[in-house]
């Protein structure tokens, strides 16, 4: 492996701050025809000249190519891969789709043991490389392999989505490092960012729903094995600017444990307990009340732990932002089957073909994401904490009132063609509504985190939160059992949605509301703008360190 020349990442001379191109006061037609070409080029110069075309080169590919394309593919692909080439219904593909996210529950301790042990010498692009190497074999398998087994397919997903997470967390570090020795450029790497992200994964989208229509969606499993590979060239050359540890320094590493034991114990029971629930999935795959009761004992267990781990603020919001995860009920295995189900077995229903379900509903989900970021900044960055937590809850429940009134055929008496009227619903205005949860929350976060330990801090926190997702899908799938659903017909059954409708209702219309209440109790009442605590607050002890142990 390259090492990282430091002149190519610490001696960029920064600039003095983030004015980009500006138009002339006297500007004419041509200047405003040329505006984004110069004010794209300033950018790009900008980047380069505080980071580098190397580490940019490196953020490409994470962010356009692994994080942008091949997770929105692997994510779009999922319905049509269980219809089209499994064949089973929609209880297991959710139980498939909540193994193969697993490994995002685990970023936490993927962090602490990164952080902790330089793997081949290396803390970030060691680890990179390796997990490329599985994410690259999987996508191999998924895509040659005469699979049949929807637990042998979830575990070659699990392998994909451990790539693309580790990836992600490790960049992220590097670049979050990077932004603190150049804190006046901070916009505009969260800019690339998030920008290469979209571009990625608009691709996936324009292209998935017609190949899922026309083809055997495996074959997108070919195209994704090769990137899947493709992160280990920019790593392997030093672009990730990971320095080898010198020889003297190799070895395990036990400050940061010694430093902060508690929180590093939670980090690795949360790990324990999701790698747990995606062991009980795989080998218990249709004992789903089995399932839902481990989830809700492992949320239980961590919750406590948070609470005794964590200083109290930072664990309050963190269990907050967590039961709002597992409140809104992840039912998308019967919802998903319902609305691209045929004639046959849901009549007169929406009857969706992939292009639109996957492809049009994406394009529109990810212009209303814009969309929420653009209001978010413009109306409500100067809103408090509570209010924006009150606001998100309601959007998620108003979107699923549209499903429902779908489901229970309203727009068609009403004369609104399925399309139209589905394109209100959960699956688009979704994504501004989790711009408006998500912006909140790292916000809220990255004022709570300790100090020195904030790139672990955030691993585990967003790992908690999506174990609370994996509670929720979890949560569905036993819901969907209990309330009768059959998602495709057989031999022995007809397909049955006659309770879809309560499902929803209780589900994504009911349940969410109760987060309201609970931003009473666990979220302060601070403007986004306003210091949350004392300086000294991140430092504060625990209960854990408070009253049990010295």
């Amino acid at each position: 492996m390259v090492d990282a020349k430091k002149e190519d990442y610490t001696d960029i001379e920064e600039e003095d701050g983030e004015q980009g191109y500006v138009l002339p006061l006297d500007a004419g037609f041509s200047d405003y025809v040329l505006y984004p070409w110069r004010a794209g080029e300033g950018f790009f110069e900008r980047f380069n000249r505080n980071f580098g075309w190397k580490f940019g080169v490196q953020l490409t590919v994470m962010y356009m190519l692994i994080k942008g394309l091949m997770m929105s593919v692997l994510g779009l692909i999922k319905l049509s891969y269980c219809k089209k080439s499994l064949g089973i219904d929609g209880t297991a593909c959710q139980t498939m789709g909540t193994i193969a996210q697993t490994p995002w529950a685990i970023k936490g301790a993927i962090g602490v043991l990164s952080d902790a042990y330089p793997l081949f010498g290396y803390h970030k692009a060691s680890y990179i490389i390796v997990s490329a190497v599985f994410g690259t074999a999987a996508f191999l398998g998924l895509a040659t392999l005469p699979i049949t087994s929807a637990a042998v397919a979830a575990m070659l997903m699990f392998a994909a989505n451990l790539e693309i997470a580790t990836a992600d967390l490790l960049c992220e570090g590097k670049y979050a490092a990077l932004m603190q020795t150049k804190p006046k450029t901070g916009s505009t790497m969260v800019s690339y960012v998030w920008g290469s992200f979209q571009i990625g994964s608009m691709v996936a989208a324009c292209f998935v729903g017609p190949v899922a229509d026309a083809y055997d969606p495996k074959v997108l499993f070919f195209v994704l094995t090769p990137i899947a590979a493709s992160i280990i060239v920019p790593t392997s050359l030093g672009y990730l600017g990971d320095d080898k540890v010198p020889d003297a320094e190799a070895g395990f590493k036990t400050e940061l444990i010694k430093k902060y034991p508690y929180i590093i114990a939670f980090c690795l029971v949360m790990a324990l307990c999701a790698i747990g629930n995606a062991l009980i999935d795989i080998f218990f795959f249709d004992e789903h009340m089995w399932q839902a009761i481990y989830a809700i004992t492992s949320a239980v267990l961590l919750s406590i732990m948070a609470f005794l781990c964590l200083p109290r603020q930072l664990a309050m919001s963190n269990f907050y932002m967590f039961m709002a995860s597992v409140l809104y009920i992840d039912i998308g295995g019967a919802q998903d089957f319902w609305f691209t189900a045929d004639e046959k077995c849901v009549p007169g229903g929406p009857g969706f073909d992939y292009t639109y379900y996957n492809t049009y509903t994406a394009v529109v989900g990810a212009f209303t994401g814009w969309i929420g970021i653009v209001v978010f900044q413009t109306y409500m960055s100067g809103w408090t904490f509570r209010n924006l937590f009150w606001v998100t809850t309601l959007l998620q429940v108003v979107a699923s009132a549209f499903d429902l009134l779908i489901i229970g055929r309203y727009n068609i008496a009403w004369g609104i063609p399925d399309k139209w009227f589905y394109m209100f619903g959960d699956a688009v205005i979704g994504p501004a509504v989790m711009m408006f949860a998500f912006m909140p929350a790292v916000v809220l976060t990255s004022k709570l985190v300790p100090k020195g330990l904030e790139s672990t801090t955030y691993a585990l926190l967003a790992g908690f939160q999506n174990f609370g997702g994996v509670v929720s899908s979890q949560l569905g799938i036993f819901a969907t059992e209990y309330a009768g659903i059959e998602s495709e017909a057989t031999d022995d059954k007809d397909c049955n949605f006659d309770n879809l409708a309560t499902l929803v209702a209780v589900s994504h219309c009911i349940l969410p509301l109760l987060a309201i209440p609970l931003t009473f109790l666990l979220i302060p009442n601070k403007l986004m703008t306003e210091k949350i605590v004392e300086d000294d607050c991140c430092d504060e002890p625990s209960l854990l360190t408070q009253y049990f142990l010295p």
